[in-house]
């Protein structure tokens, strides 16, 4: 037979189960999509980040779940890169200067001269993996062969990128 001592602890972890089942399940309704570092990323933040930085065609991604959660995705990569981008990037680069002189929004300036130097400038295709690669994926052309190689290796680079901006972040999603 359960004590009063007893009856009350087990209301008390019924309570606390009860409360920490709807607080996570809650999450998403309250607008809170994610959070990076433990700070929320809400569908008001992801709202304004597609109206000031995406772009009008990312906007039905805010009608639903899987939606938010890619535009999450997005913003959560961006701060990142950008983050990175302004720890790494020479303020004395010709692109930086040449950006400044044309009153180019910082954060593009930056997120720019990044990718250039992290992804674009690490580009390299061999005459050898074009004719390997016209040869299996039957490609008649050495431009469109080299073009593609260099379009794999650019997304292998940006994925690489993103993977290493990530790591060591407390990145959550909410549904």
């Amino acid at each position: 037979m359960m004590g009063m001592k007893g009856k009350i602890l087990n209301a008390a972890a019924v309570l606390a189960a009860a409360i920490l089942i709807v607080s996570t399940g809650h999450a998403f309704s309250d607008g809170v999509v994610a959070s990076l570092d433990g700070e929320k990323i809400t569908v008001a933040t992801l709202s304004d980040y597609v109206s000031e930085v995406a772009g009008d065609k990312y906007a039905p991604l805010l009608n639903d779940g899987e939606g938010l959660r890619t535009l999450a995705d997005f913003y959560i990569n961006r701060a990142l890169l950008l983050d990175y981008a302004r720890q790494t990037v020479d303020r004395e680069d010709v692109m930086v200067r040449n950006h400044n002189a044309r009153s180019v929004d910082e954060s593009a300036m930056v997120l720019t001269a990044l990718l250039k130097s992290e992804v674009q400038g690490r580009v390299r295709v061999s005459a050898e993996e074009v004719e390997g690669y016209m040869k299996t994926k039957r490609v008649a052309s050495e431009k469109v062969a080299e073009r593609e190689l260099a379009s794999l290796r650019k997304a292998e680079l940006m994925t690489a990128l993103i993977a290493k901006v990530r790591m060591g972040h407390d990145i959550r999603y909410f549904d």
